[in-house]
């Protein structure tokens, strides 16, 4: 397999069909996900949802819908997730169907059990609409050395707030203070990063509320530089891959969200890594 990395150094381009890869060509790439962040492949290809699934597993295992009633108007089949505004046939919309932006995030932030790959299909109506990442490895490589020193040993806990970063009908709003996350790990491929997707925190574990906006405010600041973002402007029939402990993603304002239809993955690192992160 050939990649290259893109100009801002991190973000792996490959230009072969995912379907013509090997099993340990997939594996490769996703190592290379779990060192670099995003992995995308270029190709415009018409995959069957079968076929996605078939590749994904070649990984890890892949989400399944716990609640199957509320799950069903956003499954295309179990384990791919519709991402649209388009209506299925008894006339609902998918997930994050609005046009408004879908601001910056990681999928499922509060939850530890989490299946950390996101893998992104753009099935249809895709061309006009964008999705940024935020490298937050390079985030926390460019902080000045006092601050990783202060930062160093704090916990984060997170949940949801209705509007902060989506519309979505399907979420519930929710403070998790029961799982704490580390503000700086390492993960098993030995990348160190900040855990920070800062629309989802809540507070820090024995931290004032004054303390805490202090030290929230400058990490946004930070992770806002221009400097560590990848910007994909989407083409039918590509396929990206992002790593949910490295990084943020955000899908921005597009009107035509009710042709635009995205098919999304989660997945583990289960024949990967023996535990990640």
């Amino acid at each position: 397999m050939d990649y290259t990395l893109h100009e801002n150094g991190w973000t792996v381009i490959v230009e072969d069909d995912i379907r013509d890869l090997s099993s340990s060509d997939i594996l490769n790439v996703a190592k290379l996900l779990s060192e670099q962040t995003v992995v995308v492949f270029n190709k415009q290809i018409d995959i069957s949802p079968e076929n996605q699934l078939e590749i994904a597993h070649i990984i890890g295992d892949v989400m399944k819908q716990r609640n199957k009633s509320r799950s069903n108007p956003i499954n295309l089949i179990d384990g791919i997730i519709r991402v649209t505004g388009k209506k299925n046939d008894k006339g609902e919309p998918g997930l994050f169907g609005h046009t408004s932006a879908l601001d910056w995030h990681a999928n499922q932030a509060s939850n530890k059990n989490r299946d950390p790959i996101v893998w992104m299909y753009g099935a249809e109506g895709m061309e006009g609409s964008r999705t940024s990442f935020i490298n937050m490895a390079n985030v926390y490589e460019n902080l000045p050395d006092d601050f990783k020193k202060e930062i160093k040993n704090i916990k984060c806990f997170f949940g949801y707030e209705a509007g902060k970063y989506s519309t979505t009908p399907y979420f519930r709003d929710h403070v998790n203070t029961e799982s704490l996350f580390d503000l700086v790990m390492t993960v098993a491929s030995g990348k160190t990063s900040l855990y920070y997707p800062f629309l989802q925190v809540f507070g820090m574990d024995q931290i004032d509320e004054d303390k805490f906006k202090s030290i929230h405010n400058r990490l946004v600041e930070y992770i806002l530089d221009e400097q560590h973002s990848y910007h994909h402007n989407w083409l039918d029939g590509q396929i990206l891959l992002s790593d949910q402990w490295l990084s943020l993603h955000k899908r921005w304002e597009f009107d035509k969200m009710e042709e635009r239809v995205l098919h999304r993955i989660a997945i583990n690192y289960k024949n990967v890594y023996e535990s990640y992160p």
